[in-house]
């Protein structure tokens, strides 16, 4: 059995540091998929930076394109969190990701209240996915594409709440004992190839989704 000091020095550890050992189990499976992400997010920016400098002089289309920021903002963390060990807090981001894309493609529609809204407290973003959905057709938007994003929001809301998904994080699977804080478990691969494929596709879909807003913010 562990002394307090010992248990209070691990805990320190954790709350203080990064540790390069887990992130490296981590690289040694997943590098191609990590440059591979690397690679689409850097155009994903490069086609916000675009949009964000001509839209310097529209304070709405201005507020419009730091959404889309922000969707590629947290999805960079998200998968920064999933390679650093930290799975359940990635799920999170991830989940803001989806929420974020939503809100940014709900923004952008003529005609829509939903940035006045969102601006004054009234709107409660948790609603964005669903609101997509009813509003496909006015948005131009394919009706696949956007149940694919009610798909994830509705899995990753589990990592809003303790569930058995949750709890299975910090017991090990590949032997006895339980983590705190950030690890990597061979007995979960798994299901972090499957992490790592959700980023990696999402990534892919993110282009897809700023020239969404792009064409409907040009019908301002």
């Amino acid at each position: 059995m562990e002394t307090l000091e010992e248990a209070r020095s691990k805990i320190f550890l954790e709350i203080t540091t990064d540790d390069p050992d887990v992130r490296g189990e981590y690289l040694k499976r997943f590098e191609h998929e990590t440059k591979e992400f690397s690679e689409v997010m850097a155009r994903v920016m490069l086609n916000w930076l675009k949009e964000h400098s001509e839209a310097q002089r529209d304070e709405k289309r201005l507020q419009v394109f730091a959404l889309v920021f922000m969707a590629v903002h947290l999805h960079v963390g998200s998968m920064k969190l999933l390679l650093s060990g930290n799975t359940v807090a990635s799920g999170n981001l991830f989940r803001q990701t989806l929420e974020t894309i939503a809100l940014a493609l709900l923004c952008s529609g003529k005609e829509l209240d939903f940035l006045d809204r969102f601006n004054n407290g009234k709107y409660s973003t948790d609603k964005a996915i669903r609101d997509v959905l009813n509003l496909v057709d006015k948005l131009g938007l394919k009706r696949g594409g956007v149940q694919a994003l009610k798909d994830g929001q509705d899995f990753y809301h589990k990592y809003s709440h303790i569930t058995k998904l949750t709890i299975g994080v910090a017991q090990s699977f590949s032997g006895e004992g339980i983590y705190v804080g950030a690890c990597f478990d061979e007995g979960k691969l798994e299901y972090y190839s499957k992490e790592v494929a959700g980023r990696l596709s999402l990534a892919r879909a993110l282009n897809s989704f700023v020239e969404a807003v792009k064409a409907n913010v040009a019908k301002w």
